[in-house]
């Protein structure tokens, strides 16, 4: 069997351990007010919701196949060569009513500066949105994930068909950037979904909850499958089809190294062992153990071995 997943490829160029953010000075020179000094070297490593996921599920032994954006230019053939080397499938798949040709060549970018308590400072190059693809047939699980979020009607649709194509169906809302979109466009969506993917912020905000509890009850409303949120170092929240409340699986202790990529690590290594026969409990602790190494390794993802 194999996995289809639709996001965002990104390449990440991480500052790690910034004491501070530069100033803008009042002319255009090199000066001490704009320059900060880096004890730590930067780190340029695979980035972007979709990415991600495919690049551990397939270093999970998935059989994975990733529709994305990524470019034909320098940094998309850098991006190409780290998911190629872990074994997934790419479909560069970008919309066609963009601006130019060129358009279409340039990969997403994203610059982060994190200090020594991993907060983070980020610069984004959001590059053109993937398109989703018709067709999911031959797949176990199709997730759809990442920044901008596909057009709702399309989103149905295309989850409608690829349950008729007996593939499961699975999205991770994250993340929530700019204005917040109306949710309850996302209902017929959500209604066609196998597994909803979230983490607390994002699984409170949608709801309009003010506890987690008050949000798994609003979600089964509208979702009958899996509902799953990730808490960080809390592990996760699981509420199976038919169970009355979510279940905690905790999250291994670890010390941090890069937090970036953690939750899109958990997506991939959870459809990989759900791919790979696991039942949800037993993929779920698969899923948190895989993340838990991901952070850390001051690598992020390309650390997984």
């Amino acid at each position: 069997m194999s996995l289809l997943i639709a996001g965002g490829t990104v390449v990440d160029l991480i500052l790690p351990r910034v004491p501070r953010l530069p100033a803008w000075p009042r002319h255009g020179e090199f000066t001490s007010a704009n320059l900060v000094l880096l004890g730590v070297p930067p780190l340029v490593t695979i980035g972007g919701n979709g990415a991600n996921a495919a690049f551990v599920a397939a270093r999970c032994g998935a059989n994975v196949t990733l529709h994305s954006n990524c470019g034909g230019d320098s940094l998309g053939e850098l991006a190409r060569g780290w998911l190629e080397a872990a074994g997934c499938t790419l479909v560069s798949a970008v919309r066609s009513e963009v601006e130019s040709p060129q358009d279409r060549t340039r990969t997403a970018v994203n610059v982060t500066a994190t200090d020594a308590r991993l907060r983070r400072a980020t610069f984004f190059y959001p590059g053109i949105a993937p398109s989703l693809p018709r067709s999911a047939k031959g797949s176990t699980y199709a997730l759809v994930c990442g920044w901008p979020h596909p057009e709702p009607r399309l989103l149905a649709q295309r989850f409608r068909a690829w349950r008729t194509q007996g593939v499961r169906t699975a999205v991770d809302i994250g993340p929530l950037l700019g204005p917040e979109p109306d949710w309850s466009e996302f209902r017929p969506a959500l209604a066609q979904l196998d597994v909803f993917l979230a983490n607390e912020h994002e699984a409170l905000a949608v709801t309009g909850a003010r506890t987690l509890s008050a949000a798994f009850r609003q979600l089964r409303v509208q979702c009958n499958g899996h509902l799953i949120v990730k808490c960080g170092k809390q592990g996760v929240l699981w509420l199976a089809p038919d169970a009355k409340s979510p279940v905690r699986f905790a999250a291994p202790r670890v010390k941090a190294a890069n937090t970036i990529g953690a939750g899109d690590s958990f997506n991939g290594a959870l459809l990989a062992a759900l791919d790979r026969g696991e039942d949800f409990p037993t993929a779920l602790k698969t899923a948190n153990r895989v993340a838990a190494s991901v952070v850390r390794s001051r690598q992020g993802v390309l650390g997984l071995k």
